[in-house]
């Protein structure tokens, strides 16, 4: 009986302890994604700017290819310009998303 009592009381002041460190990681870990959170939204203007640029070249690298292949008469045309524009399409989203995300 006595040591079913000490055991007990072992297991809970080891709980005890266990929530007092949980709540302080807890905490720590908020501030820590309260900090990226600020590191990461002064970044987000230049990265926009970067994907912006680089959906404005897959768009007219995807344009001139597709202009290419019409003039030679090739096949599948159509499906070549849907991908070109999916792609673009994708980067303008992915970048919406991301702005949404962090801003």
């Amino acid at each position: 009986m006595k040591t079913r009592r000490m055991l007990s009381a072992t297991a809970f002041l080891a709980l005890a302890s266990m929530n007092v460190y949980a709540q302080k990681s807890i905490s720590d870990g908020a501030s820590a994604l309260n900090s990226l959170t600020s590191d990461m939204e002064a970044y987000i203007d230049p990265v926009t700017t970067v994907v912006y640029v680089v959906a404005a070249v897959v768009g007219l690298v995807g344009a001139l290819r597709v202009f290419i292949n019409w003039q030679n008469g090739k096949e599948n045309v159509m499906a070549n310009a849907t991908g070109w524009l999916g792609a673009c399409l994708f980067l303008l989203i992915a970048n919406t998303v991301l702005r949404a995300m962090f801003i």
